[in-house]
């Protein structure tokens, strides 16, 4: 068995799990999942309150409930948050040119030859998008979730519905990020030249459908920038601000990923891996746009 026991955030823990998905396809054996629970700062750099199985119902992936010290005799352990690199994908080295742009920086788990394809996103060989996606696929919301992405969607979306992913990192930790990733300009820019370009082409039926960990972010958008009538925004029950302290909150997290991956063209946020796993979802739209 391989063991998806990634510890980071929602989309972190997905990468890994979609990893250990193609892996488990690749060697033969079966796929487990340790998803810790994570409820506390004063034990943790970060939350994560919720449990795997309020989230995800997955065929052919076993929800594993033990201790470290119980399981080390299963084949693989992957803690990893980053996508798993295999040598049939052929990723020459040293392919990862990514660059955090902050005081934070990207950790590889392939070192010695930087092979990784996180963050390289239209970069990424199409053969090895094309060996990724039908893993990226086999993720399925519980019930509950896929209904509430499906009636949100369904006469909202068009072709012409563009995704919007603003990381403001204001959550614990991420100051480190925030001072230097985070510019709200650069969204509303992109979103003006957007507009621009619908304009000049007569079509009028299309809307920017937004996602943020930002509660004033959301507020900005929804209720003062000047074209707040073409933003789309989830019905949250939750705060934004501290979405990741309740499983209701995670969950509508969630929930927003996958209503990110629903459209063809994205404006995400640098060093987000939800915006990476949003475009993923979207099955690798060349119309994205990282800011």
């Amino acid at each position: 068995m391989i063991i998806s026991i990634n510890k980071g955030g929602l989309s972190n823990r997905i990468k890994a799990l979609v990893s250990c998905l193609r892996y488990s396809d690749e060697k033969n054996i079966q796929c487990g999942v340790i998803w810790k629970v994570l409820n506390n700062y004063n034990k943790e750099v970060h939350l994560l309150n919720c449990q795997y199985n309020k989230l995800f119902d997955i065929k052919k992936v076993s929800e594993i409930s033990a201790d470290l010290e119980d399981i080390l005799h299963y084949d693989t352990l992957y803690y990893s948050h980053c996508l798993m690199i295999f040598d049939k994908d052929n990723i020459p080295y040293n392919f990862n040119t990514f660059n955090s742009n902050c005081n934070i920086k990207f950790s590889y788990n392939d070192n010695f030859f930087r092979r990784n394809i996180d963050y390289m996103y239209n970069s990424i060989p199409r053969n090895v998008i094309e060996n990724y996606l039908p893993y990226f696929k086999r993720l399925k919301l519980i019930d509950e979730l896929e209904q509430k992405v499906n009636d949100f969607s369904m006469g909202l979306f068009n072709d012409n519905t563009v995704s919007v992913h603003i990381r403001s990192w204001n959550r614990n930790g991420e100051s480190g990020r925030r001072d230097f990733l985070f510019n709200i300009k650069k969204f509303e820019n992109e979103i003006e030249k957007r507009i621009c370009d619908f304009v000049e082409k007569g079509i009028d039926d299309f809307k920017f459908f937004l996602a943020t960990d930002s509660q004033d972010v959301k507020d900005y958008f929804t209720n003062q920038y000047i074209n707040k009538g073409r933003i789309i925004v989830y019905p949250r029950n939750t705060r934004l601000d501290t979405s990741r302290d309740f499983p209701e909150g995670i969950q509508e997290d969630l929930i927003e990923l996958f209503l990110l991956g629903k459209n063809k063209s994205l404006i995400g946020s640098h060093f987000s891996s939800y915006s990476e796993v949003a475009w993923w979802l979207a099955e690798c739209p060349e119309d994205v746009v990282i800011l």
